[in-house]
Formats: C-alpha cells, structure tokens, sequence
C-alpha cells in the first residue's frame, strides 16, 4: 500500500491505495467529472501535492508543489503509462520523478487566451460571490472555478474551468496565507468533532449536506446508517452563513420510525457541541435550529487544485 491521499472529482478520497489502483484511477482521468487527480502524502504537510488534469484525450497537466507559489512547477505528457509512474515514484518517495517530465515554473495566474474585459468580470465575480465559497473551506479549487464558469453564458462569453482557475487561483493563495496564522484547532474543527461524536451515537450527522433543508431531509434516508434514531445537519447555505460571521444553523430531528424524541436529539446535539467548547444558543423547543454562535469559522481549504 502507498503512503498517500487520492483525491478525484468523482469521488471520496481514496486512503492507502495499491500501486495497481493508483494506476488505474489515473488511466480514467479525463473521464466525464472525472477531469482531476490531487495526491498527498500520508501523513500530509501544508501545500505539498502531486496532482493531475485532463481533458477527454488530451495530454495531462501534471503539477507538483512542495511549499508557497514560487515551489509549484508544471509539466504535460500524452503518456498515460509514464504519468503513472511519475505518482507512483513520488509516492514511494524515489527521486526518479523528478528527471522523467519537463518540469518548469508554474503560471498560475494568467490568462493570455481570455480578453480583458472578460477577465475583469470573472474577477469581480469570484470576488465577490465565490470569495464566499473558498471561505466555507468545503471546495475544490476545481468547483470554486466551476462556479465562476457558470456565471457566463457559454455560447456568449465562454470561460473555461483551465482559465477559471487561474482567476480563482490568486484568492485560493489569500486563503492560504490567512489560514497560516490560525490556531491548530479551530471552531470548524471542533464542530466536526462533534458530528464525529453525533455519528456514534446512532445519528446521521451531515457536515455542508446539500444545498437546503428541503434536500437534506428528502436525502437523509439515503445517508442513513442501521439504527440511526435520529439526524444532525447543515447545509450549504448554513456553512456560507457561517463564513460571512453569521453563526452555524444546526438542524436535527428524530427519524418517525425510530421511536426516538426530537426534543431529546436536540439535547444530544447540543452537548456533543458543548463538549468541545462550542457556544450554544437553543431553548429546548424542537422546532428551533439551533445555534453555534458567536464563532469564526476558519475551515482550512482542501489540499492541490
């Protein structure tokens, strides 16, 4: 098993794979939602990653980043074979990667192929509406660039994920330097120490479920565990509330064929977070969400693209 983190688009991060897996999850990328491959070492350290794109057929992107901006080199290849074994030999931590591509310093942050017109739009848009995404700490630097993809209509103004990404990239850096100065725990942190405990308790406790409440309680079943009496959740727009300094709405309730009381998992909702030093704003009754206020939430951002 090699010592790393695979993280996809298509999918949760794979843990310890075998040689044979990383190979073949790299020989799929370039699938539909399946464009991106991001690899970390276990265990991980801050802005350290081997990653890779592609689009259809095309060649791969590769990337790897070993510290700040300036340690991010950049290099392609159509040889899906000789892609494999650049990650297998960094995994493995052999020095044999480092010679097999063209490594060169990265452009991050250009867009030479987009006008200027354009690219001060697609600015302003992350700033101001996708700033908020990087913020909850939830997504990719991919999806992030998705959304300012989205904000254009294709067949007028296209912008593509490639140059999305490199508008987003230079807030994805903002991020990175405040959250160098945050604490080693964090509130975040501690919520999902408490979500953790919520799901041994017989709950099924949803970090950033969905996109509202309507969703999630439409969802849950699918998410539900055997013997699972009751639910904990947020949703996205709960978690973008929280980044702009507004508090974490918490919404819970008892499944009706579980016999269990709502009222009751509120209480245990709210002392698996009070347990980890969370402030609680609740009075009891069951048709309130409950509050995680004051709190800041610092949620540190998902390691490579």
């Amino acid at each position: 098993m090699l010592a790393i983190t695979v993280q996809t688009e298509s999918g949760p991060a794979l843990a310890r794979p075998s040689a044979d897996e990383l190979a073949a999850l790299l020989r799929r990328i370039g699938d539909d939602d399946d464009h991106f491959a991001v690899v970390e070492r276990i265990p991980g350290a801050d802005q350290v990653f081997l990653q890779t794109w592609r689009e259809g057929t095309g060649p791969f992107a590769v990337e790897h980043r070993d510290g700040g901006p300036e340690r991010h080199f950049r290099a392609e290849s159509a040889d899906a074979g000789a892609v494999a074994e650049v990650f297998l030999a960094w995994a493995r931590g052999t020095e044999s990667w480092r010679t097999a591509l063209d490594w060169r310093p990265a452009d991050l942050y250009s867009t030479p192929d987009l006008d200027a017109q354009t690219r001060a739009q697609a600015e302003e848009r992350a700033r101001t509406d996708i700033r908020t995404d990087i913020r909850t700490g939830f997504w990719a630097a991919e999806e992030v660039a998705q959304g300012v993809c989205d904000a254009f209509d294709p067949d007028e103004t296209p912008v593509t994920v490639e140059q999305a990404r490199r508008i987003v990239a230079q807030l994805w850096q903002e991020q990175l330097a405040e959250q160098a100065q945050w604490p080693a725990e964090t509130d975040p942190d501690r919520v999902a120490r408490a979500f953790g405990a919520l799901a041994s308790q017989g709950l099924t406790a949803l970090l950033n479920f969905t996109c509202c409440s309507s969703c999630a309680l439409s969802e849950l079943a699918g998410e539900r565990a055997d013997g699972d009496r009751g639910f904990a959740f947020f949703h996205y727009q709960d978690t973008a509330a929280a980044a702009d300094g507004h508090g974490l709405s918490i919404r819970y309730g008892a499944y009706p064929d579980s016999g269990a009381d709502s009222a009751a998992i509120g209480r245990a909702v709210t002392e698996a977070l009070t347990d980890v030093g969370l402030p609680v704003v609740w009075d009891g009754d069951p048709r309130k969400v409950i509050e995680v206020t004051p709190l800041r939430w610092h949620k540190r951002l998902p390691s490579g693209r």
